[in-house]
Order: C-alpha cells, then sequence, then structure tokens
C-alpha cells in the first residue's frame, strides 16, 4: 500500500479494500493484515473510519517521521534534492538557534563535554586511515551536545529522531571534504561558543550547509 500510494496508484480520499478481500489477496493472516492497516494509520498514510473503512491520506499533512524513511527507502535510501535542502533549512532553524543560546550563555561543564568530544575526533581524524562511521558518530554526538547544553529539552530529541539522517549527511561531508576538515568546523565551533560569539557560529553553520548542498550537487 505504501508503494502504491509512493507510486500515485493510490491517491488522498481513495478508500481501501476491506480487511477480508486484502486477506484474501495477500493470503495472510486477518490478524496480520490489521496489524499493517494500524501501522499505515499510525505512521500517517490513511486513516480507518469505523463502519467505514480505510481511506488513504495526505502523508505530506499527516504523516509521522517513519513516513519520511518509508518514503526515503521507496527511493533507494537516497533523499532528493528537494528534500536535502528542506533537511538543512531545518537543520539550520533549530540548530542554529541552539549554536546562537549556548555561545550566548555556557556552563562550564557544556565546554568540558564539547571539548572531550573534540579531543574524540581529533584523534580519529589524525589516524592514517579515518574511520569515518566513527567520526560521524562523533559529529553527530557534538551536534546534540550542543542542542542538549542550550536548555531547551526538545532539540537533543529532534536530533535523535533524525540520527540515521543526520549520520549519512556526515559521512557523505567526510568523503566530500576530507577528515581533518571536518575535525577543523567542529574545532571552529567551540571557538565560537566560548568566545561568545553568536552570530559566527550562526553564519558558520549556514555557510558549512550551504557549501555541502553546493558541492554534494
Amino acid at each position: 500500500i505504501e508503494q502504491q500510494i509512493f507510486t500515485g496508484r493510490l491517491k488522498p480520499g481513495d478508500k481501501l479494500p476491506s480487511e477480508r478481500q486484502l486477506q484474501e489477496e495477500t493470503k495472510i493472516s486477518r490478524s496480520v493484515v490489521h496489524a499493517g492497516l494500524v501501522k499505515l494509520e499510525k505512521d500517517g498514510f490513511i486513516e480507518i473510519r469505523p463502519r467505514c473503512g480505510a481511506f488513504v491520506t495526505d502523508y505530506r499533512v499527516t504523516g509521522t517521521l517513519d513516513a519520511l524513511y518509508a518514503r526515503i527507502r521507496h527511493n533507494g535510501g537516497v533523499m532528493t534534492e528537494p528534500q536535502i535542502s528542506a533537511f538543512f533549512e531545518m537543520r539550520i532553524a533549530i540548530e542554529g538557534v541552539a549554536l546562537k543560546k549556548i555561545a550566548e550563555h555556557h556552563t562550564e561543564e557544556a565546554i568540558v563535554e564539547l571539548e572531550a568530544i573534540i579531543d574524540e575526533i581529533n584523534e580519529i581524524a589524525s589516524t592514517p586511515d579515518p574511520d569515518r562511521e566513527a567520526l560521524a558518530l562523533c559529529m553527530f554526538r557534538f551536534q546534540r551536545s550542543i542542542c542538549y547544553h542550550c536548555d531547551n529539552e526538545f532539540y537533543p530529541l529532534f536530533m535523535n529522531e533524525f540520527k540515521p539522517i543526520i549520520l549519512q549527511f556526515w559521512e557523505e561531508s567526510i568523503n566530500l571534504f576530507g577528515s581533518a576538515k571536518t575535525a577543523r568546523l567542529a574545532g571552529k565551533y567551540l571557538g565560537d561558543i566560548k568566545n561568545h560569539d553568536p552570530e559566527s557560529a550562526y553564519q558558520r553553520l549556514v555557510r558549512s550547509s550551504e557549501n555541502y548542498v553546493r558541492q554534494r550537487g
């Protein structure tokens, strides 16, 4: 059903066959069919109306992150150019605010934690053959720590929700620019934070995001 929605064979407002019909078509148990429909509704692909049936919804309006991940899987695990641009707009909107807040006001605890992650980043980047997955994970932890220490409890949870996508972007960024440049970028963010320079940190995020989108294109 997801595939038919993504390909346009099923459109918002279309009514799905009954559970009994789907059971006959798929040759699987009624309970599995029901569970599948419940999952589709939870992800925002359909709406189940009591005594009326199941109807396709516009997942772009009603969908969850699971719907987004399903859309990416449908595209072979690759995000489209509009999706990438939209993601980085969202990243700047959220992480940019976090960077400004932590640069304006930060605790010694925050600096110690960020410096420890930077040490890990530099250690990985300085090896002859850097582990790109490990470096990407450290960069993600660095971002999440910034979001955590800006005193907005939603920001780090948001980061965790998008962790697979963020890790994918960092690995690709490391492939494009190299481990050493990636490590230097993290160090510059930390410098902006320690210098209480929110505008520099924000503009650095904007430039690095734009550079990534431009280079991969």
